[in-house]
């Protein structure tokens, strides 16, 4: 063969080059990233919409519906699944896998641009965010101390938050707990109404006279003066002598009505460490960064920033995703050298050749290093998929570089010299050893190619292998020869290594005789060898049924040691309320084994499309142990006595996961049923979660139904308005004014800025409402039921809507040796005897199972891509 001429003739200049990629590889190993997953572009995008103070129902009316109608032309969009929640909507656009995220991200800008003027008044602009598997939070710290909760706020929004964010890798720092502190003019709403105001009027006043005007320049002797029209106040308390109006030949100032001061904004979130109040602050990586060094960095960092906090903080550090990846890579490295000294002893055992034994000893790991240069130029990372393959490959290495070392061996013990049986045992070996690489290539091309979501993750691993192979390929006809070119040495060997030798050899004979008999005894009876396949068949088919009983899973459970506790309170809660409650559930679990931190946040969890994932009734708790070489409980054996111990909590829905390392709490069940009435689809989501129940190996079955919010609805009287020439809007911006208050201007004190925020000092009570007063006949006042009339009922807490459809969701779990598949199948039978669907509802399973089809699918095309390419690979070498 060409290259293992070249190399034998050339040894010197194949070496050369061959020391030249080793180098190149080492370097690439020194510069790689690490990650748990590999970097992969998932077509998914969000839409975030924010309207203040709207319910799910004005949401989906007024933004959802919207948003979808506008998306639902772009080209390539596979599903459009929209949450309405309190205050906000979610929209999850799910693209075909060919589609550029980020063509498509400028497509969904570009929709929505055309739709902001039909948005109700108030809806802030939605944002458009890319989603990203490695652009996820690998960070939590917690802040806490003695100082008062919004100082703690500021703190780290200001000063930690810029320390962190400049570090290289971390793309922001997202804080939990706490709000952005503003300038709240607290009015008197007895004090307002006397003098025949309202908070609109306030609001006036400051967008009016609260403001800094560039106006131009001016110039005089070859100098220029910039012009700057200055009716900004200096100080908070100066706020107070703002004129808000002029009646019956009076002023009216605002420290008349109200006051000013520096406070937070209303508090929707909070967060909790070991049960002391904190402002929580994860550090999210960028996409492309590596995150082992990216928490390096931090660390090092936050040395220098411990020391450099105010009296009465302390920054906690929680838990990062750094040791477990580091851990894991270290791991596999370990695994593979493990892999590469097992193999060099067992050959020994067979060739009894020191030399022969430290050449497959030395092209086996030179073949890796040399592969990872490829690898990174490939822009891929070590990650959970490359890692494996590297793997798995340790005996693609030694098998191409065994045959070709037999071939020479063979030779050489003929009586060639050891350079000439080096090439001539190399040429020999050529066909094998291309037939084998050649095969292997072409079986793994077909994952390469996967269409699928599964195949984006699989392709690393694949390609990986692929490369592998072919640099193994290279180096069994270059190095290998040249290797027993100059180390392959005739010798007499004596001694008890040779008696060994014999003995083993022996043995292996006897092996050999007896498996050979067993093919000659099959040759000469046919029936016999008929048995046989029928029992191979008989063992082929019940390995299907077998594998059907398997479990499935997208991304493997690796132990992190976290668990994530979701608890779900009666939804009229208030955060105060909800902050008690979790109280009890800390308690509960504070002495569990290996238990390092229990970090709470109160207001948002982290869920999947559909559960609930923002309103302050909602709490996440996480739980952080030692890692799982420091403690004898398995993760599965915490997550069951964590379930055990808050299995009494009263008027709490529990969920308990372990941490899931792409980021947020999942189901492995996602049942979804799609109509049109809200009542019906909450009747068959209800009658599923009972049957469901009944099933063994399924877990805290739940849905997304929940008991609606109570609400105050203002209904304007029409008539009464329109005498007093007052217009509807009008009424419901004071309403807005009074309660959650209207930003109206800005205050800017050195380098910061402060909303200024107008709204009524808060009180307890619903009453408050009905008796609003408002400006009427003069030295008069008129109560808000004199315009309008108020009725209290019930909102819906959420609505969530798949492809334009209204649907409801059955969430559950499994047991640890529960198949997904069987749960799926068992739960199928359920729901289509005792559910009756009604005509135009349907049901499916979206998330894991969803996934495993197209899965299935997508392996199952690729294998048989697979077999045609192999048959005609031999063919083509043979």
């Amino acid at each position: 063969m060409f290259l293992s001429n070249s190399s034998v003739r050339r040894p010197v200049a194949m070496a050369s080059l061959i020391i030249g990629l080793t180098l190149l590889g080492m370097n690439a190993y020194r510069k790689v990233g690490l990650e748990f997953m590999p970097k992969v572009d998932i077509p998914y995008i969000t839409v975030v919409t924010i309207y203040p103070g709207a319910s799910p129902s004005e949401i989906e009316t007024d933004v959802a519906k919207r948003v979808e109608d506008a998306v639902v032309s772009i080209d390539g969009l596979k599903h459009v699944t929209s949450t309405c929640m309190e205050d906000h909507a979610q929209t999850l656009l799910e693209f075909n896998l060919d589609v550029d995220v980020d063509t498509a991200a400028n497509d969904v800008r570009e929709k929505l641009d055309l739709i902001l003027s039909d948005f109700p008044e108030g809806v802030e602009k939605p944002k458009v965010l890319k989603y990203d598997i490695n652009a996820k939070p690998i960070i939590n710290l917690a802040l806490k101390g003695s100082v008062p909760l919004d100082e703690l706020y500021d703190y780290a929004d200001n000063t930690l938050s810029d320390r962190l964010s400049v570090l290289s890798g971390v793309a922001e720092v997202q804080l939990i707990g706490g709000a952005e502190r503003e300038v709240h003019l607290l009015l008197d709403r007895q004090k307002l109404a006397e003098r025949g105001l309202t908070s609109a009027d306030v609001v006036q006043a400051v967008a009016q006279n609260v403001r800094t005007i560039p106006s131009g320049r001016v110039r005089e002797d070859g100098t220029e003066y910039a012009v700057k029209f200055d009716a900004e106040y200096k100080s908070i308390e100066a706020i107070d002598a703002l004129e808000i109006a002029y009646k019956n030949e009076s002023r009216v100032y605002l420290r008349d009505v109200g006051k000013a001061m520096l406070a937070s904004a209303e508090l929707r979130q909070a967060a909790l460490i070991d049960g002391e109040s904190c402002i929580g602050m994860r550090v999210v990586k960028k996409a492309d960064a590596n995150a082992v060094q990216v928490v390096d960095r931090v660390k090092s960092a936050m040395g220098r920033i411990q020391t450099e906090l105010p009296g009465g903080m302390e920054l906690v550090w929680i838990s990062d995703d750094g040791d477990f990846i580091e851990s894991s890579v270290d791991s596999a490295v370990s695994s593979i050298w493990q892999g590469v000294l097992l193999t060099a002893a067992i050959l020994f055992l067979f060739l009894y050749n020191i030399r022969a034994t430290l050449i497959v000893a030395i092209t086996m790991p030179l073949t890796v290093i040399i592969g990872l240069f490829f690898i990174q130029g490939f822009g891929y990372t070590l990650n959970t998929s490359t890692l494996l393959s590297f793997g798995l490959s340790v005996g693609i290495l030694v098998t191409n570089s065994i045959i070709v070392l037999e071939a020479v061996s063979k030779r050489f013990a003929e009586g060639m010299t050891a350079k000439e049986a080096a090439r001539v045992g190399s040429g020999e070996a050529a066909v094998a050893v291309l037939a084998s690489a050649g095969t292997n290539v072409v079986v793994l091309f077909p994952i390469i190619t996967m269409g699928s979501l599964v195949g984006r993750f699989f392709a690393p691993f694949a390609l990986t292998m692929v490369v592998v192979t072919l640099v193994s390929l290279f180096i069994s006809f270059t190095l290998t020869p040249i290797l027993c070119a100059v180390m392959l040495k005739r010798s007499q060997r004596k001694g008890i290594l040779t008696r060994i030798e014999g003995v083993f050899n022996g043995i292996l004979e006897r092996i050999t005789n007896i498996y050979t008999g067993f093919l000659r005894f099959f040759a000469r009876h046919r029936l016999a060898a008929a048995a046989v396949l029928l029992v191979t068949v008989a063992a082929f088919v019940h390995s299907m049924f077998v594998a059907s009983t398997l479990g499935m899973s997208f991304v493997p459970n690796s132990d992190v040691g976290e668990i994530l506790v979701k608890l779900e309170y009666p939804t009229k809660y208030d955060l105060k309320q909800t902050v008690s409650r979790v109280n009890d559930v800390e308690i509960a679990l504070k002495d569990m084994p290996g238990l390092n931190h229990v970090f709470t946040n109160v207001g948002k969890v982290e869920g999947v499309v559909g559960k609930s994932s923002e309103g302050v009734y909602l709490a996440q708790v996480l739980l952080k142990f030692c890692s799982k070489t420091e403690r004898q409980e398995t993760l599965e054996m915490l997550l069951n006595e964590t379930r055990s111990r808050l299995v009494n909590i009263s008027d709490c829905i529990v969920t308990a996961n372990a941490a899931d390392m792409i980021g947020g709490q999942s189901s492995a069940i996602e049942l979804e049923i799609a109509g049109d009435d809200f009542e019906k689809l909450d009747g068959l989501a209800l009658a599923t979660q009972k049957h469901a129940r009944t099933i063994p190996g399924i877990l805290d079955p739940d849905t997304s139904v929940r008991e609606g919010k109570p609400e105050l609805r203002i209904r304007p009287n029409r008539a009464v308005l329109s005498e007093l020439g007052v217009p509807a809007v009008n009424l419901g911006l004071a309403l807005r004014g009074n309660l959650e208050g209207i930003k109206a201007g800005v205050y800017k004190a050195g380098d910061r800025s402060y909303d200024i925020r107008v709204k009524f000092a808060e009180e307890e009570g619903k009453e408050q409402v009905a008796s609003f007063q408002f400006p009427g006949m003069p030295g008069s006042a008129l109560l808000l039921t004199n315009f309008a009339d108020v009725q209290q009922g019930i909102s819906p807490i959420q609505i969530t809507r798949n492809d334009k459809r209204r649907i409801s969701k059955v969430y559950a779990n499994l047991a640890e040796k529960k198949p997904l598949s069987t749960a799926v199948a068992e739960l199928n039978q359920v729901f289509e005897k005792e559910a009756e669907l009604p005509t135009g509802y349907s049901y499916g399973y979206r998330g894991e199972f969803e996934r495993m089809q197209e899965s299935g699918e997508a392996f199952l095309e690729a294998g048989l891509i697979a077999i045609l390419l192999t048959y005609l690979t031999l063919a083509a070498i043979l």
